[in-house]
């Protein structure tokens, strides 16, 4: 019986390993800026400005990019949609660039390819016109990003998204109009 017990217990060791890190959110931006459109009081879509990564289903993330995502209404979650782009707004604070990190979209749900451009980098615009909405990605909700106090796991070579979009900003500075 003993014996039994050892075999069973060395199994489950041997069998058992360590969960691998994973990125529940599928985008993770730094926010310059919140445009609602075509008016502030129900808008039907919006644009986020600032640094995006995206995660793709792979757990891969993209490098960091500037520009804008442009997010249409979720047909019968319209008001879930302007209460977390309402958030998205207050979270881009002037002169507080580097604090303006969130987490939202979802890595494990359906692939939603319209998020990125080209399989790796995410559907960021650079400005002009031709800029198509996606549907606004309603998964995980928003996670605001802790940027100001570095913990062990947030060392310089982290793969921390917030880290990675911090360490963008520093080197591909925001004009502080």
């Amino acid at each position: 019986m003993r014996f039994a017990v050892l075999v069973a217990a060395a199994a489950a060791v041997l069998v058992c390993r360590p969960a691998a890190a994973s990125y529940p959110c599928g985008i993770y931006a730094r926010i310059d800026k919140v445009e609602f459109g075509p008016d502030e009081t129900k808008p039907r879509w919006v644009k986020v400005y600032g640094d995006f990564i995206l995660v793709k289903t792979s757990a891969r993330l993209s490098d960091p990019e500037r520009g804008f995502m442009y997010f249409s209404l979720v047909e019968g979650k319209e008001e879930l949609c302007r209460l977390e782009w309402a958030d998205l707004k207050a979270l881009a604070k002037p002169g507080a660039f580097d604090r303006n990190v969130v987490a939202f979209g979802s890595a494990h749900a359906e692939q939603n390819d319209a998020l990125a451009r080209d399989g790796d980098s995410p559907n960021v615009h650079k400005g002009g016109t031709g800029a198509e909405p996606v549907p606004y990605p309603l998964n995980q909700g928003l996670s605001r990003l802790r940027t100001t106090r570095l913990e062990e796991s947030d060392r310089e070579s982290s793969p921390n998204p917030a880290v990675l979009l911090k360490k963008f900003l520093a080197s591909h500075p925001v004009s502080q109009k």
